[in-house]
């Protein structure tokens, strides 16, 4: 069944052998995992029929091996034997199911014996329901039948192509010494980056002129993971790197290449260690592979931090980050910045302030009053004492923080310390983990902060008479009386910076009107006095005149001068109801409606409300939802 299914070089552990073994000894047959598929069998157990092994081949090319063609893999369930056995001569993580519990096997480099050995233990895992003893029970099973004694194994002259393939297979001594090295006693999960360190350091000086490249592809890769030609193809294209010609390779290897530099292998000291990731995410990331630069940059904090590098250097890394912090710390400690600065910090974070009518009309003025209002805002508290900071802008955090994550690194004896970046962020070292202090931005920072400035911007507009009112927003009524109490202090300064200075002696200021009214109406006659008192009369009814009652307008519904077809547009979406034939009747254009209801609402929400997605189909935008159906679809809005 196998001959047919697979052509491959000659192996180790052969299909038919292993199928024959498994049905001597089991009973069991390999069977397709889909009807009628050549690509995939399974083992199955005769309990529940659940899968405790599969066979299946996988393309070359897809397993970083160059050529045409196919391995052959099996995949072996072994629970937490499998971390036992993951890292044994021709086994691997499983190819097929990413799970902890399965281990992969290249079934043209394993051990015969060592393959049908974990075999056997899959099997009595299957048997015994994942309740398997391994310290009770034998691991190599000796079958108790004979197998036919009429197939005897006979050595196969060696074909010239595969005598060329294994001269050019041939280990260099450095190599094999380091593939030598490799310490199986340790298990994986705290010694693949023990063994990776150790081996990079008998490596370190170490150069290839090797002609035949082989590609390579494995997550969290290693010299563990390479085979001769593969390990020979590193150590050439690393030559070429340190010595300034950077060439594209596979991913993999520029992946060990970073761990080398994290584990400061190759390198003169931590500072020559940092100047060389950086070259190589300049010179090699950035220009052939910039799926790794993400990597690079979180990494190079870590680095920075784990040795302690010099302030220079970690302003560089952290470049964004204290930038952020600044506007931050400027938000929190208003009075030790300038109210330019203040008010450029709220123009980063809400696009709403740029566009707004009262800091358009009031210039200069408008920073003196958002001044004030952001004192106010600043010093009060809702309930269960959380601040409108911690509410709408940015929450503080203490996260545990682990570095080098997703890289092979292997801690060394170091005296880690803690690190300042900034005084809004800090990573503290205590009982042998990282810390990291930080402020976190809120869920829809830039909507809420947009509906703050909002408010400041409608309460001015009245305060200063400043073109058509604003439909109010949802905000906490202490906030919103903070901003109105900041309005009127900064008017009071204004009218009381108007009036003259005068010094008066109050200690002699009531007996000079006493005087001064007995001497005025001494001097006045009878019809003086009366004429006086009638044209008080007259003045008090033209004040009155002159001030009539306000009458209220009707309230209409609010439409924010969309026109009809524009507003039709914008409930069908918030309604999520077909706009399509309306449109196309009218001969109309979507994305002009979007266009126009976008700009004419940009004064109320501060941005485009409508975006087109990825099959250019309109849409509101998540963030706004729910201010245009406060707007369009609540009673308030009626």
């Amino acid at each position: 069944m196998f001959e047919r299914m697979y052509e491959l070089e000659a192996t180790q552990v052969d299909f038919n052998d292993l199928s024959k073994y498994v049905y001597q000894k089991y009973g069991l047959k390999f069977q397709p995992a889909i009807p009628g598929s050549k690509e995939l069998y399974v083992l199955m157990s005769p309990l529940d029929s659940s899968y405790f092994a599969m066979m299946s081949r996988i393309k070359k090319d897809d397993a970083g091996i160059d050529g045409p063609g196919h391995i052959a893999t099996l995949d072996l369930r072994c629970g937490d034997f499998s971390d036992m056995i993951r890292d044994l001569p021709g086994f691997t993580s499983a190819f097929r199911l990413k799970s902890k519990d399965w281990v992969g096997v290249w079934l043209d480099r394993g051990n015969d014996q060592a393959i049908k050995n974990a075999l056997d233990y899959a099997f009595k895992l299957a048997m015994n329901g994942d309740k398997l003893n391994i310290a009770d029970t034998q691991y190599i099973y000796v079958p108790g039948e004979k197998t036919d004694e009429k197939y005897q194994e006979q050595k196969i002259k060696p074909r010239r192509e595969v005598i060329r393939r294994n001269k050019q297979k041939q280990v260099p001594d450095q190599i094999q010494k380091m593939l030598e090295s490799y310490d199986y006693s340790i298990l994986p999960a705290k010694g693949r980056a023990k063994n990776f360190y150790n081996q990079a350091k008998m490596m370190a000086d170490y150069s290839e002129e090797y002609d035949q490249p082989a590609a390579f592809k494995r997550y969290y890769p290693t010299y563990h993971d390479m085979m001769v030609p593969q390990l020979r193809t590193y150590f050439t294209w690393r030559k070429k790197i340190r010595e300034g010609k950077f060439e594209k390779t596979s991913t993999s290897y520029a992946y060990v290449y970073i761990y080398e530099l994290l584990n400061n292998i190759g390198v003169k000291n931590s500072d020559d260690g940092f100047e060389k990731l950086n070259k190589f995410k300049e010179y090699y990331a950035q220009k052939y592979d910039v799926e790794i630069v993400g990597n690079l940059d979180r990494w190079l904090k870590d680095y920075v931090l784990y040795y302690h590098l010099d302030r220079e250097k970690v302003n560089q890394v952290f470049e964004n980050e204290i930038a952020t912090d600044k506007d931050y710390h400027v938000l929190l400690h208003p009075n030790d910045y300038s109210i330019s600065e203040l008010v450029e910090v709220f123009k980063r974070l809400s696009p709403y302030l740029s566009t707004c009518l009262s800091y358009k009309k009031l210039g200069d003025n408008f920073d003196q009053v958002f001044a004030e209002i952001w004192n106010r805002i600043l010093v009060l508290k809702r309930k269960n004492n959380i601040s409108f900071f911690s509410k709408y802008v940015a929450h503080r955090n203490l996260l545990v923080e682990n570095l080098f994550t997703g890289a092979v690194f292997y801690p060394q004896k170091n005296e880690l310390q803690s690190y300042i970046i900034d005084p809004e962020r800090k990573y503290l070292y205590k009982a042998d983990k990282w810390y990291v202090s930080v402020l976190h931005p809120v869920k829809r920072q830039r909507s809420e902060l947009n509906t703050f400035i909002h408010e400041v911007d409608r309460l001015m507009r009245i305060k200063f008479r400043l073109g058509r009112p604003l439909k109010p927003r949802k905000l906490e009524k202490v906030f919103l009386q903070a901003i109105e109490t900041g309005i009127d202090t900064y008017q009071q300064k204004v009218e009381d910076a108007k009036r003259p200075k005068i010094e008066i002696n109050f200690a002699s200021l009531g007996q000079i009107r006493a005087d001064a009214s007995v001497t005025r109406d001494s001097l006045l006659t009878d019809e003086e006095k009366q004429l006086e008192a009638e044209e008080e009369k007259k003045e008090t009814q033209k004040i009155k005149e002159s001030n009539p009652p306000v009458e209220k307008e009707p309230q209409t519904k609010e439409t924010y001068g969309l026109s009809k077809d524009e507003l039709f547009f914008l409930m069908s979406l918030l309604t999520k109801k077909s706009w399509q034939d309306y449109v196309k009747k009218r001969h109309l254009m979507a994305s002009i409606l979007a266009d126009n209801i976008n700009d004419k609402l940009f004064d109320e929400i501060g941005d485009a409300v409508i975006e087109f997605n990825d099959q250019d189909q309109p849409e509101i935008i998540a963030d706004y939802l729910p201010d245009l159906e406060e707007m369009f679809l609540s009673d308030e809005g009626e």
